[in-house]
């Protein structure tokens, strides 16, 4: 054992000095994913929205419409712009400068006093869900606070008493909602806490296969060989050990930062929050070391790495429930680390679940690194063979090379045999074909696998009744014919309710309280009271709004007349009923406001710059990286404003090509919306593939290799996503993430997609959003071509200056 670890560690210590040695290394898989969970971690500011424009038509210009503007103006999420007309507001809607609008009718006032009553029209752009959500929130509860004072006074009017007395008297039902560990429904509680460990753990798994496959790829394994005495047990753990203490340690000190100096705690044993990192750290790492063993290239090794654990986060649950997905979306979610790691988090941040409960989930958490690492430490010393023998035979065929004199190239190519020697080059080789011919529609349609249902239901609900009466068994049956909600139990006991609630046998508990039927019967107002975990605050929503529109239906109430509203004639209830609701509300561009519908349009681009940054870096790095280089990349570093833009103009083709697809077909095949301006559609994705194919060559080209270009382009595609504007309003983000995501092209395009295709909006209404582009393509072009131009030094010197690099 004793040599054994003497062995271990003299490969720790050959691999640690190999990476500081080869600052490319631990740029690309240590640095980046770091700067981007930093840059993260600070990207939503206090995580609450504040000052979303929404347009605002008052056509009514009356002293009610000014009393119902000025409750709307002191809502802090909201930022009221005045248009003079409706035509003007919806141009401002489609093209983002609003994210709604509120039209007060004419003849508002007039309306109001005959009794029957004129809404307010409230219209949200939906391409933007989870903004449009914050907003009809807060302004459905300003307006109905408003109607509530209103109907209070004239009670105090007629009735005499006092105001506070016949506040309480309106015979209101109101659903209250509380989020344990995240009371005030904070976005930073709600996305970091899922976000940035998700992205450690891509990080860690992107810089695990590209370090394990070093060697593999480069040459040197037999060194290792050497220093770990033959044992492939010694040689993994050793070159594992560096890179896991440094991941280990970066989550620990992410839930530190999180549960103490960011203030948001634990219920729970702290210690059991750290070993859930660990073992999603360690999983990642058996992860990687069994994709390593089983395939037959590195390339393919890291891209289906990146094909499992980059797109996971929709299926963890955090965003959209598991149960709410389809079966076999819900099946996959269960197969990923990252979704048992939310569940323990969960257990230990906000539900202080008991030790059995949350000992079962880090068992089945461990589960993973335990059959990852057995299963390819049983493999991989049967491919460690295989690797030495073709490292052996490549030296020797390197030697020979090496005594062969090489021709200089005198011919160039020329523009457009290099454009068709990319392209056969991109398609043929078997590490890219994948990458370049099928992975945009697979990840299109992966993606939008788990919102397949659109709609959040069949959540897991419990109900406390502590009332045990007709009128709460009327309300549990109303509860349980929702579709939102699922009932798995009925109690009446406090105690026993809630110990299942922290034990996750059920997702959302509601309370009725127990003079719920005397309170309606007296004309009180009552309330149900809606219990939900912090950690999944999305799954609380959606049964708080099934329970809103539940006791606020109007056949409902009438029903229940003789019970609520007791002496109350039956043509004022009836008046009542057929009165105009206070507010009217109007999702645009996302009608059924579903959930696939939002996400998929802003993912769409994402998906795109993903599979080009992934291609070229695979393609182009690889044809960098080859000695002797290939005959039509001898003539790029020569002419690079000729055979240079012609590769540009063969991977600008591939973009372009699945970019159409997606916006054309993708979409349109989802019944996600599509071609809504098509002119503008098509300019926007030329426009678009130009700067990612010119910001995957500027990248490449600067890393001068394939070798870790992908841990250094794929971690952008989630932080790109969530600091462009399509979940959190730009408008909130801190400074540096708007200074960031301004050099990145999916926050223009992302942008200008939706609102061509989904929204229809008019050409110039994007136009900034396309010189946006234009710019990003024409720096990031330049950039290429000048770090091309610089490698027409002979090989020899251009070696050992990307050495030092």
């Amino acid at each position: 054992m004793r040599v054994w670890c003497q062995r271990a560690l003299r490969i720790s210590l050959l691999e640690v000095r190999q990476v500081l040695s080869h600052p490319v290394e631990w740029i690309a898989g240590l640095a980046v994913p770091l700067f981007w969970a930093l840059l993260m971690s600070i990207a939503f500011g206090t995580g609450i929205m504040t000052k979303l424009p929404v347009g605002l038509v008052d056509m009514d210009r009356s002293a009610l419409s000014r009393e119902t503007i000025q409750a709307l103006d002191a809502i802090p999420s909201i930022r009221l712009e005045r248009r003079d007309s409706s035509l003007t507001a919806d141009e401002d809607l489609r093209s983002r400068r609003t994210y709604g609008t509120i039209t007060i009718p004419k003849g508002f006032e007039e309306e109001n006093r005959r009794g029957l009553g004129a809404p307010v029209v409230l219209e949200l752009n939906k391409t933007y869900y989870a903004i449009g959500t914050i907003l009809e929130v807060d302004i459905k509860t300003a307006l109905s606070t408003l109607q509530m004072t209103k109907l209070a006074v004239k009670r105090t009017a007629a009735a005499g008493g006092t105001f506070t007395e016949n506040s309480g008297h309106l015979r209101a039902t109101l659903p209250d909602v509380w989020f344990l560990g995240n009371p005030s429904f904070n976005f930073v509680a709600y996305l970091l806490p899922t976000f940035v460990p998700g992205l450690m753990a891509l990080g860690a798994l992107l810089a695990f296969v590209s370090m394990l496959a070093r060697e593999w790829r480069e040459g040197g394994l037999r060194t290792f060989l050497k220093e770990s005495g033959g044992s492939a047990t010694a040689l993994v753990v050793g070159k594992l050990a560096p890179w896991l203490l440094f991941w280990l340690l970066a989550i620990s000190v992410w839930t530190a930062g999180f549960a103490g100096w960011a203030g948001w705690g634990a219920a729970g044993p702290l210690f059991l929050w750290f070993t859930a990192g660990w073992l999603l750290i360690l999983a990642m790492a058996g992860l990687a070391l069994l994709v390593v063993a089983i395939s037959p290239t590195w390339v393919i090794a890291l891209s289906a790495s990146i094909c499992l654990v980059a797109p996971t986060f929709p299926f963890t649950g955090f965003s959209f429930p598991l149960d709410a997905m389809t079966p076999g979306a819900r099946a996959f979610g269960e197969l990923l680390p990252l979704t048992h790691y939310l569940e323990a988090q969960s257990q230990i941040w906000v539900m202080n679940a008991p030790l059995d409960a949350i000992a079962r989930t880090q068992m089945t958490l461990a589960l993973f690194p335990i059959i990852c690492f057995t299963a390819a430490l049983l493999i991989l010393p049967f491919r460690i063979r295989r690797w030495k023998k073709a490292e052996a035979l490549a030296a020797g065929l390197r030697v020979a090379e090496a005594q062969v004199p090489q021709e200089e190239n005198s011919s160039a190519m020329g523009f457009w045999k290099t454009f068709a020697l990319t392209l056969r080059a991109s398609f043929l080789s078997r590490d890219t074909i994948a990458i370049f011919g099928v992975a945009a529609a697979f990840y299109l349609v992966f993606y939008g696998w788990p919102y397949g249902t659109q709609q959040i239901e069949n959540i897991p609900t419990g109900i406390l009744d502590l009332d045990r009466s007709g009128a709460s068994r009327r309300l549990v049956n109303a509860l349980d014919a929702s579709p939102t909600t699922r009932l798995t139990f009925v109690l009446h006991s406090e105690s026993e309710a809630l110990d299942l609630f922290r034990r996750q046998k059920t997702d959302v508990l509601v309370t009725i309280p127990e003079d719920y039927s005397e309170s309606l019967a007296r004309g009180e107002n009552t309330t149900i009271h809606i219990l939900g975990s912090g950690a999944y605050p999305v799954k609380a929503r959606a049964v708080q709004s099934a329970a809103a529109g539940i006791i606020s239906d109007k056949k409902a109430l009438l029903d229940n007349a003789s019970l609520m509203t007791p002496g109350t004639p039956v043509a004022s209830l009836e008046g009542a009923a057929i009165a105009a609701p206070g507010l009217l509300v109007t999702y645009r561009f996302n009608e059924i406001s579903g959930y696939g519908n939002y996400t998929v349009p802003m993912v769409g681009p994402v998906i795109l710059q993903a599979v080009i940054l992934m291609g070229i870096g695979m393609a182009m790095g690889g044809w960098l990286a080859g000695r002797p280089r290939l005959p039509f990349m001898q003539d790029v570093m020569r002419r690079p404003w000729c055979e240079g833009l012609g590769i540009f103009l063969a991977f600008w083709s591939i973009a372009f090509g699945w970019m159409l697809y997606i916006e054309g077909f993708g979409f349109r095949f989802g019944d996600y919306g599509a071609f809504g301006n098509p002119e503008a559609v098509i300019l926007v994705s030329a426009l678009f593939s130009a700067a990612v194919t010119a910001f995957g060559l500027a990248v490449v080209t600067l890393l001068g290799s394939n070798a870790w270009a992908a841990p250094v382009t794929v971690i952008i595609s989630a932080p790109a996503l969530f600091i462009s504007g399509a979940v959190w309003p730009l408008e909130n983000l801190h400074w540096a993430a708007i200074a960031v995501s301004q050099l990145i092209p999916t926050t223009p395009g992302i942008f200008a997609s939706a609102a061509a295709a989904q929204d229809g909006a008019e050409l110039q209404d994007i136009l900034p959003a396309l010189l946006h582009l234009l710019l990003l393509t024409g720096f990031y072009g330049l950039c290429y071509v000048l770090r091309i131009a610089s490698m027409k030094r002979p090989e020899a010197l251009q070696g050992a200056a990307e050495d030092v690099v």
